[in-house]
C-alpha cells in the first residue's frame, strides 16, 4: 500500500479482513475502529446464539413421538438460515475491516457550511503527492 503521507496502517488489509473472518469485529478493533467492531461482534454473537437455539428445537421436533415432518422441515429451515446468517455476518465483518483499513486515516469533517448557508457541509483532505 503506497503511503505519500509517511504514516501506515496499524494492520494490513488482508489481516484485518482475516481476523474479523476468525473473530467479527477484530478486524475493526485492530484498526481503530472498535464500535463497529462491536457492533459485528454483538450481531455474530446472535446470530451463533440463534443457531444454537434452532439446533435444539431441531432435536427437541425429532424426538417428538409421533414424529411431525413438517415441523422437522420447518425447524431444519430455520436452522440453516441462521446458520446463512452468521456466516454472511462474517464475510461482511471480514469486508469492512478490509474496507476500514484502506480508509484507516480518512477523517472526514460534517458541519455548517462555511460560507454561513443553511444545510450541512461534508468536508475532507486530499494529499497529493
Amino acid at each position: 500500500m503506497a503511503d505519500t503521507t509517511g504514516r501506515q496502517p496499524p494492520i494490513s488489509p488482508l489481516g484485518a479482513f482475516g481476523r474479523s473472518l476468525i473473530l467479527p469485529g477484530w478486524g475493526q478493533l485492530e484498526v481503530g475502529r472498535p464500535a463497529r467492531g462491536a457492533f459485528y461482534f454483538a450481531a455474530e454473537s446472535v446470530f451463533l446464539f440463534m443457531v444454537f437455539k434452532s439446533d435444539a428445537r431441531l432435536s427437541a421436533a425429532k424426538e417428538e413421538l409421533p414424529p411431525n415432518e413438517e415441523r422437522i422441515s420447518n425447524r431444519t429451515g430455520q436452522r440453516e438460515n441462521w446458520i446463512v446468517l452468521a456466516g454472511f455476518i462474517a464475510f461482511l465483518s471480514g469486508l469492512d475491516a478490509w474496507v476500514s483499513t484502506q480508509f484507516w486515516d480518512f477523517e472526514p469533517s460534517i458541519g455548517p457550511p462555511a460560507d454561513g448557508s443553511v444545510g450541512i457541509a461534508l468536508g475532507f483532505k486530499v494529499d497529493f503527492p
